[in-house]
């Protein structure tokens, strides 16, 4: 017995290591995503301890005011540069795609802000459904994406939800761009003829892990004016 003992003991000790070492390669096989740009993103978000602290944004001109995750870049401006609204202020994710173009929205994984008149929306003068303004909203924003995203597609439309406090409509839907699948949400509110939109667009690979914070962050969003 003495003779074999020294033989099997780096077989038992070989077994031992692979079981060992077993859950981490279990571990990584489940990160093992085609983009490792995206699987370093989500190991970070997963275990970052600065994930929730938050900055609070006010912008008093248009009496708005929200909380962002202190790693997102603030870009405050006033342009129609994302399907023709007049975008307040762009929130961005830390990770972007491989395609990020600093001018091009589209290229982006962002949350925006934007407010504008009511009556700046094609179609709402004229509207049958005048007598409900969120829906002639609904009505004109999907005709404007849908001709400048190609693939949209329409996955939900809820029109019983609220943004600060207000009775608001919300779209969930998909499209591509330069053969990227994207997902996106918008939600819509309007007060004294000035209609505030909050939308959310990233890649597909990246929208449902950071769908929570964008959700805190709607949930923070304050109208004053």
């Amino acid at each position: 017995m003495a003779s074999v003992f020294p033989v099997a003991l780096p077989i038992i000790l070989l077994l031992l290591l692979s079981i060992s070492l077993s859950p981490i390669r279990n571990f990584d096989a489940l990160l093992n995503i085609d983009d490792s740009k995206y699987r370093a993103v989500t190991i970070v978000n997963a275990f970052s301890t600065d994930q929730n602290k938050t900055i609070p944004y006010n912008n008093s001109k248009n009496g708005i005011s929200i909380q962002y995750p202190s790693d997102w870049k603030l870009s405050e401006r006033e342009d129609n540069g994302y399907h023709m609204l007049n975008v307040i202020a762009e929130f961005l994710q830390p990770a972007q795609n491989s395609y990020y173009k600093p001018n091009i929205s589209a290229t982006h994984n962002s949350f925006r802000v934007s407010v504008q008149n009511y009556t700046s929306f094609e179609g709402t003068k004229d509207d049958n459904s005048i007598n409900n303004p969120l829906e002639s909203i609904g009505n004109a924003r999907m005709g404007s994406i849908g001709i400048s995203c190609p693939g949209f597609d329409l996955k939900s439309y809820s029109r019983n939800v609220t943004l600060a406090g207000m009775p608001a409509y919300q779209i969930e839907f998909n499209y591509s761009y330069l053969d990227n699948n994207k997902k996106a949400t918008e939600i819509w509110t309007i007060k004294d003829d000035k209609v505030y939109i909050i939308d959310y667009v990233a890649n597909e690979k990246l929208y449902d892990g950071t769908f929570p914070t964008v959700k805190k962050m709607i949930e923070s969003f304050q109208i004053s004016s």
